[in-house]
């Protein structure tokens, strides 16, 4: 179920909110619970089943692993290893084993892929995200950072938990566990509040910025379209903002519904177009995830303590498993690599975007040539959107066509898209303590913009969020 569908902003939010706040303190954790797997089974269907075995299986395995890790601490790195093997095996199933055939079948020169795709194969929703904390659940216990949940029902909501099941953000145990208690979770109007603006703001971003933005991008990327220079940077800039604005606004709705709840999730974005650099856009974007690969895998790879040459691989190895983690095809590739090689560039020296004096800019520019094979169904896609884009080939910079795509509300749109995104930190900031200051004001407006969201999704309908296909 999507979170700016009908269905859910009409049927289940309503009603699950009604109920919440209506049914005593002790029965709360057991509807959180038990809406929750309801909300992920409307989803999943029958692969719901793929999720619970993996919620038992590492509920059991984390109590080892706490036993073993001072009683026999090599006996727990074996069993660590074997842990990390059995979670990271559905995934490889369910989501790269057709990707490994294709590589398989291109490099023997055999249809691999035509033969994996016939076993009809379907991803489990959400299983990249709750595979990640799965993980990172288990490397916490062994490290002795946290104590294992002796109770299922609270490791299970915490696994569960609907607003970030399916696309995060990326949870870490320890962020929630005292939430999980009751006695710490209290109905609060000031997180009612500030919950429902959060969440509001969120539904708006995604409704009424991405995905208008992403109609231009979708019909720029369609078969067959011609590509002039100006159509090309468009519908990358289109697409650029509409991934910025869906992503965040799925996780401001998610962070805006936990608050309702009680629950505290971390930050996920930071206006990450606003930065000067690639490494302070990884700082700044899907921040729980960066967070997840700096502290699971780059650190445990030696990150920046070696030699110069090692902290280099550390950072292509991290962003060619970020890619893959993103989608299994090559132009994930690309992109994961592009990203790697930048940040050894900046790393060695050889990249300084700050130094040209262009503010966010170059950075965005950048990042939007990067979206173009994040966004392309081929790598052949790709180039010829780069080749438009840089005016080669037979690509005219404007033909008449391109009139359709200069409409006022796409235009209207992407200067309040790039007003929000690359705008000064100091002035953003300002502007956002005088709206805090507020309240009435706040709540007044976010009124409005959740009946323009939800008279949109009336009338055009809604579409999914990107990351809910990784």
């Amino acid at each position: 179920m999507v979170f700016s569908s009908p269905a859910f902003l009409f049927l289940f939010l309503p009603a699950f909110f009604a109920l919440y706040c209506l049914l005593p303190r002790a029965l709360r954790n057991g509807f959180v619970l038990l809406a929750s797997i309801g909300f992920y089974v409307l989803g999943a269907g029958a692969l719901t089943v793929v999720a619970l075995a993996m919620l038992l299986a590492n509920w059991g395995l984390a109590f080892i692993l706490g036993n073993w890790r001072t009683t026999a601490p090599a006996r727990a790195r074996v069993l660590l290893g074997l842990a990390i093997a059995a979670n990271l095996l559905p995934l490889v199933f369910y989501k790269y084993l057709g990707f490994l055939a294709q590589v398989t079948g291109d490099l023997l020169h055999l249809d691999l892929a035509g033969t994996v795709a016939r076993l009809g194969i379907v991803l489990p929703l959400g299983i990249s995200f709750y595979v990640f904390h799965f993980l990172s659940y288990l490397l916490d216990v062994h490290a002795g950072r946290i104590v294992p949940e002796r109770r299922l029902h609270k490791f299970a909501i915490y696994i569960f938990l609907f607003p970030h099941l399916i696309a995060g953000p990326v949870v870490r145990y320890a962020e929630v566990r005292e939430q999980l208690e009751l006695r710490h979770r209290k109905l609060l109007q000031s997180d009612m509040f500030w919950g429902v603006v959060i969440f509001v703001l969120g539904l708006a971003k995604k409704v009424l910025v991405a995905d208008p933005l992403g109609a231009v991008s979708d019909q720029l990327h369609a078969p067959g379209v011609p590509l002039t220079t100006y159509a090309a940077w468009l519908g990358a800039i289109c697409y650029s903002f509409q991934i910025y604005f869906d992503f965040s606004g799925y996780t401001d709705m998610a962070i805006g519904m936990a608050r309702m709840m009680g629950f505290r999730f971390p930050r996920n974005f930071n206006r990450p177009y606003a930065a000067d650099s690639i490494t302070e856009f990884w700082q700044r974007w899907h921040m729980t995830l960066s967070r997840f690969f700096r502290d699971y895998l780059y650190i445990p790879l030696g990150g920046n303590r070696g030699s110069a040459l090692r902290t280099y691989r550390n950072l292509v190895v991290v962003f060619v498993l970020c890619a893959l983690w993103h989608g299994a095809a090559y132009t994930f590739l690309a992109w994961g690599i592009g990203h790697g090689l930048l940040l050894v560039a900046e790393r060695a020296g050889w990249l300084k975007m700050s130094s040209w004096r262009l503010g966010s800019l170059p950075l965005f520019l950048v990042a939007t040539l990067l979206w173009v094979p994040f966004r392309a169904s081929s790598m052949d896609e790709a180039n010829r959107f780069w080749r438009a884009m840089a005016g080669l080939g037979e690509a005219p910079l404007w033909q008449q066509a391109n009139a359709a795509l200069t409409e006022p509300k796409v235009l209207f749109l992407l200067l309040v898209a790039g007003a929000m995104c690359l705008l000064g930190d100091n002035a953003f900031d300002r502007l956002r303590w005088r709206v805090l200051r507020r309240p009435l004001w706040l709540g007044s407006a976010s009124a409005g913009l959740y009946v323009l969201a939800c008279l949109s999704v009336v009338e055009r309908g809604f579409n999914p969020f990107i990351y809910f296909q990784f």
